[in-house]
């Protein structure tokens, strides 16, 4: 039958004396019981800092994750705020130059109405995220706004095309001492219809284009003498007549300003001037209706 008791011999380096403990077997198993019980809390309080750690870890990432995430969408509100506000005075200023521009039907209408209650401005920022509706809405109103635009910029386009193609400038510095309709004529003294201006301006100087266009005929032309006739856009020609030199050939582009020719007394005439045409689908205009000063 083994021994219930167990003898512990603890041997020192030094000379000492050895010492010896008598202990029972239940006493053995309690210290291994508690030493086990020890050993296995000590793990479990070990295993369960280390999981706290990752765990503690994982959350202020998470929170920083969410801290960015906030900061993020409120960039993004702040940044769809401002969007809409550009919209807007985009819209506003779009609508102010489509009015300029004579497009009334982009200024009124349904279609405009809605977008107009739809907009928004101001600082104000919303709490809550836009949504996919709130985006859409803000695509819808950037779609619109560029197709106005584009027919705004035609619009102009087609404006200033037309105003540099109208006469608008005086072709010579003088004196107009014939004007448009009928008058006694100056050589023969009858009643007789006068289809343009009589400008009395000195010898040689610069006779201008009065609009863009391309002249049509430059050479001389029996009773005006020296003449160049430009024709322009929009049904629109001029006639300058009596030149003493011609600076222009058929089939040359012009601009308004450019020198066609000068002042001179050639052809049917008495004395140094420029004869000026206006012609709006071929019927004589009033020329004095289009002068406008040069500055």
């Amino acid at each position: 039958m083994p021994s219930r008791f167990h003898t512990i011999v603890f041997v020192p380096h030094s000379m000492r004396r050895t010492r010896q403990f008598r202990v029972s077997g239940r006493w053995l198993a309690a210290i291994a019981t508690a030493a086990g019980l020890v050993l296995g809390v000590t793990s479990w309080v070990t295993v369960y800092q280390v999981r706290s750690a990752v765990q503690l870890r994982d959350l202020e990432r998470i929170q920083q994750e969410n801290a960015d995430l906030r900061r993020a969408n409120a960039s993004f509100e702040a940044s769809v705020s401002r969007l809409q506000q550009a919209l807007t005075e985009a819209e506003d200023r779009t609508r102010d130059l489509a009015i300029v521009a004579g497009l009334e039907q982009i200024v009124g209408g349904e279609p405009q109405s809605r977008l107009s209650e739809a907009g928004a401005g101001g600082t104000f920022t919303s709490l809550t995220a836009p949504d996919s509706s709130d985006l859409s809405l803000l695509e819808a109103r950037a779609s619109l706004l560029g197709g106005r635009l584009d027919a705004v910029n035609s619009a102009f386009e087609e404006r200033q095309l037309a105003l540099r193609s109208t006469p608008m400038i005086w072709p010579v510095r003088g004196v107009i001492n014939s004007g448009f309709g009928f008058r006694r004529d100056p050589i023969t003294g009858q009643r007789a219809h006068h289809s343009g201006l009589d400008i009395s301006a000195d010898r040689g100087i610069p006779v201008l284009a009065t609009a863009d266009g391309i002249v049509i005929r430059a050479e001389r032309m029996g009773n005006l003498g020296r003449a160049v006739y430009v024709l322009h856009r929009f049904g629109y020609e001029t006639r300058y007549g009596h030149m003493a030199e011609i600076l222009v050939e058929e089939g040359q582009e012009i601009r308004r300003g450019d020198i066609l020719g000068r002042v001179g007394n050639s052809g049917r005439t008495t004395g140094y001037h420029l004869h000026y045409e206006v012609r709006l689908e071929g019927d004589a205009r009033n020329p004095f209706e289009y002068l406008r000063s040069q500055g």
